[in-house]
């Protein structure tokens, strides 16, 4: 979906449609979530081969103290 809204963006901006501040800036913000995306798999990767990783959600102290 990224991939699809940044040649959006490309498009637009390549037909005058967008002005170049709008360009960079929206730019910026999709390579900023695309890092951002790329890091967390990398952490998450990480926690399953470190067996850190919670296969669960919940919480244990919320649960406790909601339950």
């Amino acid at each position: 979906m990224l991939g699809e809204s940044v040649s959006g963006l490309y498009a637009y901006h390549a037909a005058k449609q967008i002005t170049e501040d709008d360009f960079k800036a929206v730019n910026e913000l999709a390579y900023n979530l695309e890092n951002g995306l790329l890091r967390l798999v990398q952490s998450l990767e990480r926690k399953r081969l470190d067996s850190e990783w919670v296969e669960s959600l919940i919480v244990k102290e919320l649960n406790e103290a909601y339950g």
